[in-house]
């Protein structure tokens, strides 16, 4: 990460729901290598679970999401001027129109394509707006 200005961080486990670290882990140690270099900024993609009430989560879900939980303590406490985006359902199938909403610790709608969720995190680098703040992004489509 030398020379670098700030980190986007989108860490998965694609199809394997089961009990996992790795979204946590992966951002700890993202996050202590940025101190080290003394990179401020930082965005991080995480589960629109962590805005619903934990109750209504689907069961098979509740895994993943714990982790995505402990993501977003890591993030919080890490001192550095972080932006926790948690989208909907992220489309493949849908444009980039640069035409999204984005809601402080709430999510006004059930999808964003790719594109449109890309666009947000390169937005996110070249503005304080959102600096410290859990966001919900969500895209209108026809």
């Amino acid at each position: 990460m030398e020379g670098q200005d700030a980190a986007i961080i989108i860490l998965g486990t694609r199809s394997d729901l089961g009990p996992t670290t790795m979204m946590s882990e992966g951002s700890r140690n993202i996050l202590d290598v940025m101190k080290a270099r003394g990179i401020r900024k930082v965005v991080a993609c995480m589960s629109a679970f962590l805005l619903w009430d934990r109750a209504k989560v689907p069961p098979r879900l509740v895994p993943v999401t714990e982790d995505h939980d402990r993501m977003y303590t890591v993030l919080k406490e890490s001192g550095l001027d972080y932006v926790a985006v948690m989208p909907p359902h992220i489309a493949d199938d849908h444009p980039l129109t640069e035409n999204y909403t984005v809601t402080e610790n709430m999510l006004k709608g059930r999808v964003i394509s790719k594109y449109d969720l890309g666009h947000f995190f390169v937005k996110c680098l070249s503005t304080t707006e959102w600096d410290r703040k859990t966001v919900g992004v969500c895209g209108e489509y026809s």
